[in-house]
This record gives C-alpha cells, sequence and structure tokens, in this order.
C-alpha cells in the first residue's frame, strides 16, 4: 500500500484538521507517521518529514500552534531582517494578553495594545512586523529585549539602506512612541 501524501500538504506545516480536509482519514495520518513520511513537530501540528526548517516554515508552524491573532516579532523578526547576529532558539510571537500557549520553541510577547494594523504585513499563513516596527519595539519594550539589540538594528538598517532614519520615527509617532525613540535616532545622526 502506498502511503502518500497530498501535494496541498507538503508544502507547510499542518494541523489535524487541514489533514482531514485534505481527504485524510485518522487512521492514514497514524500510518504516515508510522512510516515516517510525516513527523509530529509538536501537538496536532505535522510536517512533511524531509521538509527543511527555514525561516517561514518555523513561523508558519508557531503561528498555527498558537492561533490567530499572532505576529512574528522583537527577536524573531530582527534575525528575519539580518538585523542581528543572535539566532533566537525560540519563534517570538505577539499575542494578545489573554493569550496562552505551553511551547518550548515559542516565546510569547503578550500585548496589551498591538496595534495590529500598524507595521504589520501579512505573508499568507502568517504575519510579521515590518523592518522599522521590530526597531520600534526593540528600543521600547527594555523589559522584553535589550534595548542594545535595538540601536544595533538601527544602525545595521541604516547602514544597509533598508530603512531610513525618518520612516523609523513616522512609525514610532503613529504607535505613540516618538519621544522615546526620538533621542535613540538623534545619537545616530
Amino acid at each position: 500500500m502506498t502511503l502518500n501524501l497530498p501535494s496541498r500538504l507538503k508544502r507547510a506545516p499542518f494541523t489535524f484538521k487541514e489533514a482531514l480536509a485534505a481527504g485524510l482519514t485518522q487512521y492514514r495520518l497514524r500510518l504516515l507517521l508510522s512510516s515516517g513520511e510525516i513527523e509530529r513537530v509538536e501537538r496536532g501540528l505535522y510536517t512533511a518529514a524531509y521538509q527543511e526548517p527555514s525561516d517561514e516554515a518555523l513561523f508558519i508552524r508557531a503561528t498555527k500552534r498558537v492561533g490567530a491573532p499572532a505576529v512574528v516579532c522583537l527577536l524573531s523578526a530582527l534575525s528575519h531582517y539580518e538585523l542581528t547576529d543572535a539566532i533566537p532558539k525560540q519563534v517570538w510571537l505577539m499575542v494578545p494578553k489573554e493569550k496562552r500557549v505551553k511551547s518550548t520553541s515559542i516565546k510569547l510577547y503578550r500585548a496589551r495594545d498591538p496595534m495590529w494594523r500598524v507595521g504589520v504585513i501579512s505573508h499568507g499563513s502568517y504575519s510579521i512586523t515590518t523592518i522599522e516596527r521590530t526597531i520600534v519595539d526593540a528600543l521600547t519594550l527594555k523589559a522584553i529585549i535589550s534595548p542594545r539589540m535595538g540601536i544595533d538594528a538601527l544602525k545595521r538598517a541604516i547602514a544597509t539602506k533598508k530603512t531610513t532614519a525618518t520612516k523609523v520615527l513616522h512609525l514610532a509617532s503613529a504607535m505613540g512612541v516618538h519621544h522615546r525613540v526620538i533621542s535613540y535616532v538623534e545619537a545616530l545622526s
């Protein structure tokens, strides 16, 4: 008996519900697991066994595990945009204050006022903060991440022409934290 995984499930991590919607039965899913064609990543989340864990696959996996709304942010976003040399051990996600999840591969930033529409871009299966929002968050969320990382990211982003100081200040104004970011930008000038 040939156990082939439906093609739409080969592209990205998938949930049990998505497997059922693709035509798999619970029995066939167990057979795929035991044959090694798929592997269980976390509770209720599966991936094709031969799939390399790219940043995008990790982001999709974490977002599916936590559920919407969730946005890749802070250290994970800094690493994604190549604005830090630090390699995150977990996927950092911004979620509503009430959301909780038990996972060793996910770090939650539970925000009181997440401002979902300011500096957030969607990549289909996951959302991520923009370069500017990531820098502003890194500079202002001192209890969660060192401002030094934000300063280094700001320097690197401007030096590599990924953004400008003006764009960062505009986003900080839109978030209402201009007064907390301007001193860092002025120090670089």
